[in-house]
């Protein structure tokens, strides 16, 4: 069967062969040239026009680190932003808000704002993580999409929004593949293969609290022990690594929201990620993540419902030039 990201890229090709036919030459990304990748001058033709010159401006402004792969076809943050911000305006926060109220149940009010890799001012990633210094969009955990909201009886929230598009993964734990500069490298990876014994240490034998990070710290007595104890590795060390971060960064907002949510916006069609949480004996997402945490608040998106969410809300036409572009870019296989 061939691979989903294969699949993708194929019809990415096809979209830039209709609707860019101007660029001739392909772009490189390590060191090689693909047809996938547009040259690096060309890198906001990536996006949705009616978005282009706002993104740029607001990544500049913000000091936001543009992600490396800005000019990949493939890019899950292009994608992101290409579903997601052209909403950042009166008429489009309301269908937001209507959106995400029937997918999570909370009743919205209305959207104060929406972010692009956000991190809190006064609870940085560092502060609340240990993590060390970054920037948003490098080198800390910023979620691709924050959306700030009230309800209708007045509490704050946010959601902290993951995009994926056709990764394999929520990528595995740096504690356990990566050396850092200045950092203990870990002195027996095999601990990672038994989260009994990780759990029964308090999660002192997790690597990642020589390196100062307080994931555990704030997630630690909401986990299901017994299911954690049970697999066949930590879920973190093989595809989990993301979501943990992200699940701990919402937790740590608690102290400012009264409504902090973790969420993951995925490609429905993505199997190989839905079913990357399978290897460590856990189900497929998002049930896997579900089954170790269950008492934290977690919210599993897909782009294509959001797609026809508008499609379906789209009454007086005033979508229509972005659903032509969506469906055309993304899902017209």
């Amino acid at each position: 069967m061939q691979d989903f990201r294969e699949i993708m890229r194929e019809q990415q090709v096809k979209w830039r062969e209709n609707y860019l036919p101007h660029i001739k030459e392909n772009g490189w990304q390590n060191g090689k040239q693909y047809n996938h990748i547009l040259p690096r001058k060309y890198q906001w033709q990536n996006f949705y026009s009616e978005i282009r010159e706002e993104l740029e401006g607001y990544l500049k402004k913000n000091a936001i680190h543009p992600h490396t792969s800005i000019h990949n076809l493939l890019s899950s943050w292009a994608m992101c932003a290409n579903l997601y911000w052209p909403f950042k305006n009166a008429d489009g926060l309301k269908v937001f808000a209507k959106y995400l109220s029937t997918i999570s149940g909370i009743e919205i009010d209305k959207i104060e704002t929406m972010e692009l890799e956000y991190a809190e001012e006064d609870l940085s990633p560092q502060k609340l993580l240990g993590e060390d210094e970054g920037m948003r969009g490098s080198g800390q955990t910023s979620p691709d999409l924050a959306v700030k909201f009230l309800t209708r009886d007045r509490r704050k929230g946010i959601f902290l929004i993951e995009s994926k598009f056709t990764e394999h993964s929520f990528y595995s734990c740096s504690g356990y593949n990566k050396t850092k500069p200045g950092k203990p490298v870990n002195p027996d990876k095999r601990r990672c293969h038994r989260p009994d014994y990780i759990a029964g240490s308090d999660f002192k034998e997790c690597h990642l609290i020589a390196w100062g990070r307080k994931y555990w710290d704030l997630l630690k007595d909401l986990l299901n022990y017994e299911k954690f104890s049970s697999l066949k590795m930590c879920p973190m060390s093989r595809s989990c690594y993301q979501l943990f971060r992200q699940q701990a960064l919402a937790k740590g907002y608690e102290s400012k929201y009264e409504i902090s949510i973790s969420c993951v916006a995925v490609d429905h069609r993505n199997e190989y990620l839905i079913n990357s949480s399978v290897s460590v004996g856990l189900k497929p997402f998002p049930q896997g993540w579900r089954e170790i945490f269950p008492d934290l608040q977690f919210l599993w998106l897909t782009h294509k419902d959001w797609f026809d969410f508008v499609k379906s809300n789209n009454r007086d036409g005033k979508w229509n030039d972005w659903l032509a572009y969506i469906e055309n870019r993304y899902f017209n296989i």
